[in-house]
């Protein structure tokens, strides 16, 4: 089973700059960065903003997030 990437990762697989993904799904720069960094988890409609710009479902940016959160965790 493939392990599930980090929103950076999967932003960064989209050739998207953290602006841009910002621009495209109304979420401020500093949301996202602090997503990114583990330091924040997204409300419900963050992950539901974030989804739509990415073009995944909701299940599977909450996945993501959950990774982000989780990276560098023991």
């Amino acid at each position: 089973m493939a392990e599930t990437p980090t929103l950076r990762e999967f932003r960064e697989s989209r050739g998207l700059a953290m602006d841009a993904l910002g621009i495209l799904g109304q979420v401020d720069k500093s949301t996202i960065s602090r997503i990114e960094a583990g330091r924040q988890r997204p409300a419900p409609e963050t992950v539901v903003r974030l989804a739509r710009a990415l073009g995944i479902s909701a299940r599977r940016m909450q996945a993501i997030c959950d990774a982000s959160s989780n990276a560098g965790r023991p």
